[in-house]
């Protein structure tokens, strides 16, 4: 064998033994070290943090010696801003010191966008608004060049961001010659009557009550004008509700 093959051969021996070692090496780490290294740490049960102050969840975590870390902000539909509104390993669970702790901040309600209403008919607007899980809280009529039934202005102005249900007032045109039809609003109750008679430009006028036990209490049993008479915008429409 010539000195160079010795020479290669001698080198490819101590290769083959420093890998082995270091295999070795990694199997006793893996095996042994870090498992003693994870159980010789104490065990912690997670605190319950949802709807603390992020900050001071944060604290009370590190205090555990636990290592928390805001993963994302969401919205939420109760929960305030800048909250925790969700944790991960949920409260409760059993961890060893060091383990991170992932938290999901709130960022309040999810608000809306509000949409452009003006030029588009009555219609259009209920529909638009109930689709946006908004309300039509009132209408208001007013002598407009528009076509009659169509949106004049809004008290909400378009692109300003609302919460879910929030109630908008839209004024409309009447046209030259103003006139609304009085809704029925017989059997409903009381609360849904007012909203009903808002909803169309007028409002409740004399509430009377009256005894009758085949009636619901606070139904409408009967009204004044009646219904599809037609009447100039904020008209008062009186009512006689069971008692």
């Amino acid at each position: 064998m010539s000195l160079k093959d010795k020479l290669t051969s001698r080198l490819a021996i101590k290769i083959y033994i420093v890998l082995s070692s270091l295999f070795i090496l990694v199997f006793l780490l893996d095996a042994w070290v870090m498992p003693a290294i994870v159980h010789s740490r104490d065990e912690i049960t997670i605190p319950d943090v949802t709807e603390s102050d992020v900050d001071q969840a944060m604290a009370q975590l590190s205090a555990l010696d636990l290592k928390p870390q805001v993963l994302d902000t969401a919205p939420h539909p109760t929960i305030p801003p800048g909250q925790v509104s969700y944790q991960n390993p949920v409260a409760g669970s059993v961890v060893r010191e060091g383990r991170n702790v992932y938290l999901t901040v709130s960022g309040g309600e999810e608000r809306i966008a509000m949409p452009n209403l003006r030029g588009r008919s009555l219609r259009d607007a209920r529909i638009t608004l109930e689709q946006m899980e908004l309300r039509l809280s009132m209408i208001h009529y007013e002598a407009s060049d528009l076509p009659a039934e169509t949106i004049v202005s809004q008290n909400v102005p378009a692109g300003k961001r609302v919460t879910r249900n929030t109630g908008i007032e839209i004024t409309v045109s009447g046209g030259t010659d103003i006139e609304v039809e009085i809704p029925y609003v017989i059997g409903l109750n009381l609360d849904e009557a007012q909203q009903k008679l808002l909803e169309s430009g007028l409002r409740v006028g004399t509430i009377s009550y009256r005894e009758n036990s085949a009636w619901v209490p606070s139904t409408v049993m009967q009204q004044s004008p009646t219904a599809g008479d037609p009447a100039a915008p904020n008209t008062p429409v009186d009512l006689v509700v069971t008692r």
